[in-house]
């Protein structure tokens, strides 16, 4: 039972939207910031798992940030972070994130353990197979 999961009331305010920001909607009317958010939901929903779209978390060093999706395996009661960068050719966007990534580190969050990133740029777009993949070594 994941209900009691979904429902916890976050220690700090949600990040909202910004009135001239894009609206990007998934299936389950679910408000995100981008396609590739839309895509990463959907499945996530289509998989039936468990997930919250930028529920706060306080990284050392770095102060309260909103992940993408905070996931949970059911089968093994374990959290996991899902971080997508997606505008890896902006120079200003990559240092922010690698900083934000030790952030993660540093408060225990760690790539491959409990933290999923995924990447892409204008060129190299997110590939939805890779979604599935994902899911399948890390959520099932």
């Amino acid at each position: 039972d994941s209900e009691w999961w979904l429902n916890r009331k976050p220690e700090h305010p949600a990040s909202g939207f910004d009135k001239d920001s894009p609206e990007f909607f998934t299936k389950k009317n679910l408000r995100v910031r981008s396609k590739s958010e839309i895509f990463i939901a959907d499945r996530l929903d289509d998989f039936l798992l468990p997930f919250i779209f930028e529920f706060p978390i306080y990284l050392i060093g770095r102060g309260w940030v909103y992940p993408d999706f905070t996931v949970l395996n059911i089968r093994l009661r374990k959290v996991y972070i899902w971080e997508h960068l997606g505008k890896m050719d902006d120079p200003g966007y990559v240092q922010d994130n690698l900083s934000k990534i030790r952030a993660y580190e540093k408060s225990g969050y760690f790539l491959g353990d409990n933290l999923i990133l995924t990447f892409e740029t204008k060129n190299l777009p997110l590939d939805t197979r890779e979604i599935d993949r994902i899911i399948k070594h890390f959520l099932l």
